[in-house]
């Protein structure tokens, strides 16, 4: 995870498109396990979003837009969704797979969810799935969203909810810390519905999770009729060592702490992560926990 407390928020954003960019293809290669394990999230997100036939939708920080092609075939031919995200290359492979699929509704664009370059009151519904944690200033990025909305549109976003929920996010790099004896990453303490000042803001997977946060964003940004919905998601891969080789493949941050360090100081640590775990080794396989909040709100309508 970055830390921004010495950073602007524009060099966050670059660092942020570099990593994601390094990222997306490995990311895509993983894609069927995450949309197995964020497909339950992803139904209850487009039926909160209110898509449907004829939709005109918006989704932010698409990735690879596997979710924005759900949506997709939701809204049908008379319809479109606009994939947006951050990372040019995330929007080249969007790009690449909506065209090798045949998605002819579908297009997507780079944008920075906080500086929408989008019309008022121009979608019937807007959409997020697993990056509205990783805005620097989220509340920006909501009340740009609610912006572009049409009166009685609905947005709906999956994040994370805490770090207890979804271990898996913090053990890694806890063995890595402690096998390399680095220091601890600056703690701050947990937000509230009336805190924390924009500014003081960290962004991150749990960045959002804690219990009403993300949905008083939501209110200062004017929505209504709020919900929130918390589900267990669990992550299943074949083996553990599948498991590793996502982490391995996708996890910059991983690799951030690692840089500098010899192969076999690399190949040791990843072994202690690889025995730490096997205590998530099932019967049918691999399988850890963690817990996913969609949260979503509605412009009001005309009065």
């Amino acid at each position: 995870m970055i830390q921004t407390s010495n950073l602007t928020n524009a060099a966050y954003k670059q660092i942020e498109i570099e990593e994601w960019d390094q990222a997306a293809a490995a990311w895509h290669k993983w894609i069927p396990i995450i949309n197995a394990f964020v497909s339950v999230a992803t139904d209850i997100m487009l039926d909160q979003a209110g898509v449907e036939t004829g939709n005109q939708v918006l989704d932010i920080t698409a990735g690879d837009g596997s979710q924005s092609i759900m949506a997709a075939e939701r809204v049908g031919k008379t319809g479109s969704v606009l994939a947006t995200d951050i990372s040019p290359a995330f929007v080249k492979l969007a790009r690449h797979i909506a065209r090798t699929q045949g998605v002819t509704n579908m297009t997507a664009e780079v944008m920075d969810a906080e500086n929408l370059a989008l019309q008022d009151n121009s979608f019937d519904a807007a959409i997020s799935r697993l990056g509205m944690m990783f805005l620097p200033d989220p509340l920006r990025g909501v009340q740009e969203i609610h912006r572009v909305l049409k009166p009685a549109g609905a947005f709906a976003a999956i994040v994370y909810t805490t770090p207890d929920k979804t271990p898996f996010f913090t053990q890694s790099p806890q063995i890595i810390r402690e096998q390399l004896n680095l220091p601890e990453p600056p703690t701050k303490e947990a937000p509230t519905h009336t805190s924390p000042a924009p500014q003081a803001h960290q962004p991150g997977p749990f960045a959002l999770g804690t219990p009403d946060f993300f949905a008083d964003l939501f209110a200062q940004a004017g929505f209504v009729n709020i919900e929130q919905e918390i589900i267990e998601a669990p992550l299943r891969f074949d083996t553990t060592e599948d498991f590793i080789q996502w982490r391995r493949d996708v996890a910059i941050s991983h690799k951030t702490m690692l840089a500098g360090q010899d192969t076999e100081t690399q190949e040791r640590i990843w072994q202690e992560i690889t025995k730490a775990m096997r205590q998530y080794e099932t019967s049918d396989g691999f399988e850890t926990p963690t817990e996913l909040l969609i949260c979503s709100g509605q412009k009001p309508g005309n009065s």
